[in-house]
């Protein structure tokens, strides 16, 4: 208790009356759910946050004081924009929900408030064009688990603008056709136009072995593997007669 008698006293006597005056208002709202030494730690967040801090316990609740207590200005804006679903988010991911918010804005949190755990790491895998995506929590999910490959495609901004046109049903296709869709001709095929294949009016094709091969025979230079064959033969047949012992005098 003197530790918290010595933070009011150090307030100027006017700004202390004010603020004293607002927590105990915000105190009572709070009712039989109020924190026990409360009203001097509502006191301090409101002196040094000011209208926000009101703003976000009126919205939080008792639960907001140890959030705005460890998280300041960016976890009142928090609060008092999501309420109970803000407090849920500094609770769980509140370091990543105020990097995000000093990042990319509200929208950011917005995402992380819609999408708990798959917002933050798509935001981590993709940045700001997450924020784009009209994602389900499901789609977003997908999204995620396909960082990796869409990574290493080197096409990721296409791809993202395809999830970005075509929302879940993207995503599913993706993810349903993981195993191929990466591959290079395929993914440019479907990133060209990729309206039939999320219809079903077209699908990923994998080239046969045998059909590859047989292009590669097409579009060989049969000239210059005859030439190659004939020469390597009389090389062979000079080396034949060198290896030939020579007839006794």
């Amino acid at each position: 208790m003197a530790g918290l008698l010595l933070v009011l006293a150090s307030l100027s006597p006017a700004q202390s009356a004010a603020a004293r005056k607002a927590a105990k208002e915000i105190v009572e709202a709070f009712g039989r759910e109020a924190v026990e030494h409360a009203e001097p730690r509502v006191a301090r967040l409101v002196e040094s946050l000011g209208d926000d801090a009101l703003l976000a316990l009126r919205r939080a609740g008792p639960a907001g004081v140890a959030a705005l207590e460890k998280f300041g200005a960016p976890g009142a804006r928090i609060l008092a924009r999501w309420g109970d679903d803000g407090v849920r988010l500094l609770a769980l991911e509140g370091d990543a929900a105020v990097a995000a918010l000093l990042r990319y804005g509200d929208e950011a949190v917005e995402l992380m408030v819609r999408h708990p755990g798959a917002g933050r790491q798509a935001l981590e895998s993709f940045g700001a064009p997450a924020l784009r995506a009209p994602l389900s929590t499901e789609g977003m999910v997908a999204l995620n688990r396909l960082a990796d490959p869409i990574r290493s495609s080197g096409r990721s901004r296409e791809i993202l603008e395809v999830v970005e046109r075509f929302g879940d049903r993207a995503c599913a296709f993706l993810w349903r056709n993981k195993g191929v869709v990466f591959g290079a001709a395929l993914l440019a095929a479907f990133l060209a136009d990729p309206q039939p294949y999320l219809d079903g009016v077209k699908e990923l094709v994998v080239e046969p072995a045998a059909n590859i091969g047989k292009e590669a025979a097409q579009r060989a230079d049969w000239t210059l593997v005859f030439t190659a064959v004939g020469l390597g033969l009389v090389g062979w047949a000079a080396w034949r007669l060198r290896r030939r012992p020579r007839p006794a005098a």
